[in-house]
């Protein structure tokens, strides 16, 4: 008689249960910066990101207590991420400009960052180092408390303006020649300084505008500070 042959080890081993990672807020947030990164932050909901989960959006709400934390948590997590320069009290003007075009690096590489910032004021465990930073690079400029303050908010509010703007750009160089061309044909007895600033209004490339604002800013800055030493 014939022994029949021990099964292949495949067929008598049981395979192990494969094991869950638990859900967790920090887990909650890698995917939804994953689902924003790739869909967009349109299409990003409770349900969408409950599905990328593998879970149900009940089990989201336990962690996270709704869209507008999640929203707040992605935002901390994104602006714990800004690089920020050293503060540099013999050249504190360069300083901030170095510290206003990383911001805008920053959001132009995380998708709907810019748009994402409307609004809110990131103050949570990841942004408040950032924010700390962020205001040691203006008090080098030995500027009044008050006017150190109000300029973090100037330019937050301003590089935050103009990375959403840059975002959601759709313009190109052909449909600048045509509104150049539409501005320049408008009736200049109604129109005479839109008209003839129409080359004016639209030239110029995006980074030669979003310098020009940040002189005017440092500008205004050292003007407060030259008053004070009066």
């Amino acid at each position: 008689m014939t022994a029949v042959p021990d099964p292949p080890w495949w067929r008598t081993r049981e395979e192990p249960a494969r094991e869950k990672r638990p859900l967790t807020r920090e887990k909650i947030v890698d995917a939804a910066l994953a689902l924003l990164e790739r869909d967009g932050l349109q299409a990003l909901s409770m349900r969408r990101l409950a599905q990328e989960l593998g879970t149900g959006a009940a089990s989201l709400y336990w962690h996270v207590g709704d869209k507008e934390e999640l929203l707040n948590l992605l935002l901390d997590r994104i602006v714990g991420e800004t690089q920020v320069p050293d503060p540099d009290p013999d050249d504190w003007q360069g300083a901030v400009k170095r510290l206003a075009r990383g911001i805008r690096r920053h959001f132009a590489e995380r998708r709907d960052a810019a748009q994402l910032s409307l609004g809110r004021i990131p103050a949570g465990p990841h942004s408040l180092p950032v924010l700390e930073r962020n205001l040691a690079v203006l008090a080098a400029s030995a500027l009044p408390a008050h006017v150190v303050a109000y300029a973090a908010d100037l330019l937050a509010l301003y590089v935050g303006a103009f990375a959403y703007e840059e975002s959601v750009q759709t313009e190109t160089p052909a449909s600048d020649e045509q509104l150049r061309d539409y501005f320049a044909a408008l009736p200049p007895d109604r129109f005479p300084i839109l008209s003839g600033l129409a080359a004016e209004l639209t030239a110029g490339s995006v980074d030669d505008r979003f310098e020009f604002a940040l002189d005017v800013l440092i500008s205004g800055l050292e003007a407060v500070a030259a008053r004070r030493g009066q």
